[in-house]
């Protein structure tokens, strides 16, 4: 704490793992840099209509999410993980990480902070790899074939995609076509097209 600052104090009527899920939350929006008032919302949305908290809990959670934004420093992302892992069973934890993912989108495409903050919110919530690939892919769409377009498999890192797509680039330019007639020139341009919008599309998934 620095000086003059007081530490938050908690009503003993309410539940820890309340504070812990916001702190999760938060996590998540911090992670492009900004909280926006669209993420605030999202966050009272899941307590409101997802969760049915009562009146006392609504009012506890805007609580948190001004401390929260008033000293970032309070929040401890991995102690709210750990907790809410053992407090929540594993259809509540996918249920949480819908919402992370619905928070993360409210203020625009994903960024390649939000991105990194999901993945470390699955792994610490211990939801299985094919059920976080599904969800990613519910919300964002399923991006398999860009990859294969790029020739490459949707675990690629991002410098294996900007390499790839270069490579792809340079190979299909139309231009390298221009002397082998039309129809050579029409499938190059087809081609090029494809590698560059399987590329673009990839670019805003994971906000590069």
């Amino acid at each position: 704490l620095t000086p003059g600052e007081f530490p938050a104090v908690q009503d003993p009527e309410e539940d820890p793992l309340d504070r812990d899920l916001v702190a999760l939350f938060m996590d998540v929006a911090r992670a492009d840099g900004e909280v926006r008032r669209e993420e605030v919302r999202e966050v009272r949305r899941y307590f409101e209509e997802v969760l049915h908290a009562d009146a006392h809990t609504v009012q506890a959670v805007r609580r948190y999410l001004k401390d929260f934004l008033r000293r970032p420093t309070s929040l401890d992302a991995p102690g709210a993980l750990a907790s809410c892992l053992e407090a929540l069973p594993s259809g509540e934890r996918l249920r949480l990480l819908d919402a992370l993912y619905e928070l993360a989108l409210a203020d625009g495409p994903l960024q390649r902070s939000e991105r990194e903050a999901l993945q470390r919110a699955a792994e610490g919530l211990d939801v299985p790899d094919d059920k976080a690939q599904a969800l990613a892919e519910q919300h964002l769409g399923d991006a398999t074939a860009h990859f294969e377009r790029l020739g490459l498999t949707p675990d690629a890192s991002d410098a294996e995609v900007k390499s790839a797509y270069r490579k792809l680039a340079a190979t299909h330019h139309p231009d390298k076509a221009s002397h082998l007639g039309p129809r050579a020139a029409e499938q190059a341009a087809r081609r090029f097209q494809e590698v560059r919008d399987a590329y673009e599309e990839i670019r805003r998934l994971r906000g590069l």
